[in-house]
């Protein structure tokens, strides 16, 4: 309509049905599982491991972290001009990035395709123990579609930023940081990239009471009246 190439449209009365995505992420500790997964059967598996990681530990998209230059890493910071956003962000390096950026991979990325990539990596997750059943439910048209699948059979490419970001939400990183690093410009679209169970929101929110002393906010001590 904007290049005039149809007539308008009125669309005022036309929705989109905004629906919750259900997708996984990896916490620090099944991050860590599959960094020291053995693979010493299937040598060509790690460097696609080791991406993936890096992937988790930044919180780059597939395009940005596949696509590290030399140049790029400067003493412990990761400087990327985002492919997507066209902005710079500064990511600070934990060890583990270090270690497969500079003695891994010599600061030379490896070259691979971002479905192959899907591909290696689900078989990586399955050696490393991440195939716990998860159930996950969409919608098509009216139905309720309910599919079960082993976790490394939901893991992709994405799910490294994911990681990232929900990981770092549960350790207390303020979203403003969070956002500065991930490279969301806006609140509810980060949000969006947070996935915590309802069990884990209640873990959380129980060691926040436990953290400030107040879990006992109503004494349960009786007092007696007359």
């Amino acid at each position: 309509m904007r290049r005039k190439i149809i007539a308008p449209i009125d669309l005022s009365d036309f929705k989109i049905l905004d629906e919750d995505t259900d997708v996984v992420y990896l916490s620090w500790p099944e991050s860590t599982q599959i960094y020291q997964a053995d693979l010493s059967t299937k040598p060509h598996l790690t460097k696609y491991r080791d991406l993936f990681v890096l992937g988790c530990l930044t919180g780059l998209r597939f395009s940005d972290f596949s696509s590290i230059q030399p140049e790029d890493v400067r003493k412990d910071s990761l400087y990327k001009k985002q492919e997507k956003s066209d902005h710079w962000i500064v990511v600070p390096l934990r060890d583990a990035a270090e270690e497969i950026l500079l003695k891994r991979f010599n600061r030379q990325i490896p070259v691979v395709s971002n479905p192959e990539f899907n591909r290696h990596f689900k078989v990586i997750a399955q050696l490393a123990g991440i195939c716990e059943l998860i159930k996950f439910s969409h919608k098509k048209g009216n139905k309720d579609i309910v599919q079960v699948k082993p976790k490394n059979e939901w893991i992709t490419s994405h799910t490294c930023r994911r990681s990232f970001c929900t990981n770092e939400f549960l350790e207390g990183t303020p979203a403003e940081l969070i956002m500065k690093i991930s490279g969301h410009k806006i609140l509810s679209d980060f949000y969006r990239h947070i996935r915590i169970t309802p069990e884990k929101a209640g873990r959380k929110t129980r060691e926040i009471w436990q953290k400030r002393g107040d879990i006992g906010i109503i004494s349960t001590t009786l007092v007696n009246v007359g």
